[in-house]
């Protein structure tokens, strides 16, 4: 039995399905086929530019500072100021700091003593201050010292620690009292050092 031959619109209907599969599979990406969609990927990529290190850390970046430490039943604030200016500082620097001791007024009443008041660093193996007096330092009173920081050449900063002894009454006219020690730090940057603690200012 002989097979009809298709129709024209048959052949037609054919040819326009082959053309579509044609487009379609030009259309898909493939790996490594060069085309519109299919062009391999540059493994090459985008550099960003790196971000500018941080300056170091400065407390008196802008000439003083406080800080307020729990001590047993009062809250000890701690001043720190210079009368130099902290943007001219390097590692050669070796500027006054001052630094003043005093309890908030709404602490509980009974005397107050500073017993020692010691400044060191330990990076560098220096004593600053070791003041082993009795200073009263309930309100109004306060407690007032201040040192010269040596010089850190080849660094980026230089971090002071604090060591403060304190006698609380127990009650007021007791004659009985507490000891406490507290502690302390205060860190000076060196504008313009290098991150990785080169000493030198950044060009």
């Amino acid at each position: 039995m002989s097979k009809r031959p298709p129709s024209g619109a048959h052949r037609v209907a054919v040819s326009a399905a082959a053309l579509a599969l044609m487009l379609g599979l030009q259309a898909c990406s493939f790996p490594g086929i060069p085309g519109s969609s299919g062009a391999p990927q540059s493994t090459e990529e985008t550099q960003a530019p790196a971000a500018p290190a941080p300056e170091p850390v400065n407390e008196l970046a802008e000439g003083s500072t406080s800080h307020r430490l729990g001590a047993a039943s009062h809250t000890l604030i701690l001043d720190y100021w210079t009368n130099e200016n902290p943007a001219d500082w390097t590692p050669e620097s070796s500027p006054i700091i001052s630094v003043s001791l005093k309890v908030d007024g709404n602490s509980a009443p009974g005397a107050i003593r500073v017993t020692r008041f010691n400044t060191r660093i330990d990076a560098l193996g220096v004593e600053l201050t070791n003041d082993q007096g009795s200073f009263a330092l309930e309100p109004p009173y306060a407690y007032t010292s201040g040192f010269a920081l040596p010089s850190n050449p080849g660094e980026e900063s230089t971090t002071v620690l604090f060591t403060i002894d304190l006698l609380t009454e127990t009650a007021p006219g007791s004659g009985v009292f507490t000891r406490q020690t507290v502690l302390d730090t205060l860190t000076i940057g060196y504008p313009g050092t290098a991150p990785d603690g080169g000493g030198e200012p950044a060009a």
